[in-house]
């Protein structure tokens, strides 16, 4: 029997209740033990119980075999029946505490296993939305609190940096448990440790939850930042499914065609029983065609659109600019829709005729007929009888000032303006070669050809393939026009109050490949038009090399209110992550042992202890653990000042779903 049980047996007298009290207070001091401080600055901060072996497993089996002889004692008659009953339930209640604790301290360790990567369907995924939509609408926060799931965690706060300091001065394999523990204790498959990224990290913390967040939180914009096959394409996937299962207007843009965020947007509109996604190819004549310059407010903006993909700057895009411009109010002035096949063939040999047409259409036909006549009689032939009617017709004063632009720039030398449009015709004939002549500029009586504004109006879902690894340019091109074409139907909704607001799901991948001044306009002025906007790239450096500069790069990122940041390797990302994600403070402990023999009284000597605390404010998420993160998981700054450590499942899409 363990000693202070069996003294404490032994000391019983008659009347127990007085020695009962005794043992009891003195096992609620015991038990009372102060556990580690969560505040980050105190002593107790440097002593973490958690990395530490289980030692309650042995007083838990003293406690146990306490109860045990006293429940013998009580049997035998060898002990007071009252006295043993009452030592023998409170050693059973204490082995129990004890072994609880144990259990704690052994499951904290058990988690720094971390998790293997979790797989669901796409329709375990929708019910369990379903269940946590009702769970709000039983609360009555649906209106409140729509719920987006970003994945299981937890909050990440400075108990949990000052965790992640000292776990970076042990050895961490040599807290972990066995991996049968692991699982028993966690209720998980630990981390194969030869996958990618450390375990531990996520084993910070062992009680996990659901990440829910409003989703009023989306509006400000979210960014998405990870290396290749750290899980951006995921969490992208998770979200885009949500949105889909709500029932918004979706619109993903996928420069490199991921065939997992494909099949998961067609499980997923069958999952909501909504329309087939409508799907654009660049190359692909049987999809969706789009003509992305048929939003406009003023025909500058198209001009403005067509020369902001050129690679060239200075005078000539200038000179770029004003032909265009010329050739859309032409356009727009005869009553056609201006395409981009439409103003290549105007620059390249129809500009005679469309400015004849808009004559035509200034003068009225008999005029117009009076003047052709006129200039036939005179012998005018070609291009010299073409000023002359136009001569004609200005002193008539019968033109409007499209076409009197136009004329002015038929009147210019046509060797000279060729060449100062040189610059503008690689870009022409870049998005007008074979297919794209089609799936960008469709007839207006094409069936297969819709507009941004009515896949939003008929919350249509569709998915944009850029097709970028063949040709990063034309990807670029294109995605940038549709950019600018979706940030002026955004425009157009939020001035036309008769315009139903219904909410748009906007979900750019890679968007260092197409960013642009419209994005930029989207992120920061979008919401209030109902667009959402959820972006994923790489790194910081790849923004910068899109946009000019690392300045410009980071008035970009400015505008996302939320930033979630996979495993990043690159050192300026991490930097702005870090850096978003702010600081904490970090205690530290030093320890000073002197000791020092006295030569004259032989056997003399002084020794001394000191330990100092001190706490410096740094980082609350190193910038090198970001490079440390297992595949799926992340950290997240979300709006509000929010930070979580998550981890995200892989959605499966079922085959008979995306087979139909």
């Amino acid at each position: 029997m363990p000693e202070p049980a069996a003294s404490a047996l032994n000391a019983l007298s008659p009347d127990p209740i007085p020695d009962l009290l005794v043992l009891f207070m003195t096992l609620l001091t015991i038990f009372s033990r102060r556990r580690r401080s969560v505040f980050t600055a105190g002593t107790d901060s440097v002593r973490a119980d958690t990395w530490r072996p289980a030692t309650e497993f042995k007083p838990a089996l003293a406690w146990s075999v306490t109860a045990s002889v006293a429940g013998v004692f009580a049997a035998a008659g060898l002990a007071p029946t009252l006295a043993a009953t009452l030592v023998g339930l409170v050693s059973a209640f204490m082995a129990g505490i004890r072994l609880k604790s144990g259990m704690a301290v052994l499951k904290d360790r058990a988690a720094l296993a971390g998790s293997a990567l979790e797989l669901i369907s796409c329709r375990v995924f929708a019910r369990r939305l379903l269940r946590a939509r009702r769970d709000m609408a039983r609360k009555g926060d649906t209106e409140t609190f729509a719920p987006v799931w970003f994945g299981r965690g937890f909050d990440w706060g400075p108990e949990h940096a000052q965790k992640l300091y000292e776990l970076s001065k042990i050895d961490v394999e040599r807290l972990i448990p066995h991996r049968n523990i692991c699982r028993r204790l966690t209720g998980t498959a630990p981390k194969d440790p030869r996958t990618v990224g450390l375990a531990a990290i996520d084993g910070l913390e062992s009680r996990k939850k659901d990440i829910w967040v409003s989703e009023k939180t989306l509006e400000g914009g979210t960014l998405i930042v990870g290396t290749t096959q750290a899980g951006k394409g995921v969490l992208l996937t998770s979200l885009v499914t949500q949105a889909i299962l709500r029932g918004e207007a979706v619109i993903v843009i996928d420069p490199k065609m991921s065939s997992r965020l494909k099949n998961a947007v067609t499980a997923a509109a069958k999952l909501a029983n909504r329309s087939d996604p409508l799907f654009f190819h660049p190359n692909d004549r049987e999809g969706i065609r789009i003509n992305p310059l048929t939003h406009f407010e003023r025909p500058s903006e198209i001009a403005s659109r067509l020369t902001a993909v050129m690679t060239d700057s200075g005078p000539f895009t200038s000179f770029a600019w004003s032909a265009v411009n010329v050739v859309v109010n032409l356009l727009v002035h005869v009553g056609r829709t201006p395409s981009i096949a439409g103003i290549e063939s105007v620059l390249t040999g129809d500009f005679e005729d469309l400015l004849l047409e808009a004559v035509e259409l200034d003068c009225g036909p008999d005029l117009f007929d009076t003047l052709v006549s006129e200039v036939k009689l005179k012998g005018k032939k070609g291009r010299e009888g073409v000023l002359v009617l136009l001569d004609k017709a200005r002193d008539r004063e019968a033109l409007s000032e499209a076409t009197l632009k136009g004329a002015a720039t038929y009147a210019h030398d046509p060797v000279h303006f060729s060449k100062i449009t040189a610059s503008l015709m690689p870009v022409l004939a870049m998005l007008t070669s074979g297919a794209l002549r089609q799936t960008l500029s469709p007839a207006d009586d094409d069936a297969e050809a819709m507009s941004l504004s009515e896949i939003i109006a008929q919350r249509k879902i569709l998915y944009v393939c850029l097709n970028s690894l063949p040709d990063p340019t034309v990807a670029g091109a294109i995605g940038s026009l549709l950019l600018a074409d979706l940030a002026s139907c955004a425009g157009e909704r939020y001035n036309d109050t008769s315009i139903a607001r219904t909410t748009v799901s906007l979900f750019v991948d890679e968007c260092s490949n197409v960013i642009n001044r419209s994005l930029i306009e989207i992120l920061n002025k979008g919401a209030e038009s109902g667009l959402r906007t959820t972006c994923a790239m790489q790194t910081v450096a790849d923004l910068a090399a899109r946009l000019g500069s690392t300045d410009e790069a980071r008035m970009a990122l400015g505008n996302f209110n939320s930033l979630v940041s996979l495993r990043t390797k690159d050192r300026l990302t991490q930097e702005f992550v870090a850096e978003t994600f702010g600081r904490t403070y970090i205690a530290n402990t030093a320890a000073t042992l002197t000791s020092a023999s006295d030569t004259a009284h032989p056997g003399h000597f002084t020794a001394g202890a000191s330990r100092q605390i001190t706490a410096s404010r740094e980082e609350i998420i190193p910038c090198d653990v970001l490079g440390k993160l297992p595949n799926c998981e992340f950290f997240a700054s979300l709006a509000g000042g929010r930070l979580v450590k998550g981890r995200t499942p892989i959605l499966i899409a079922d085959e008979d779903l995306v087979s139909g």
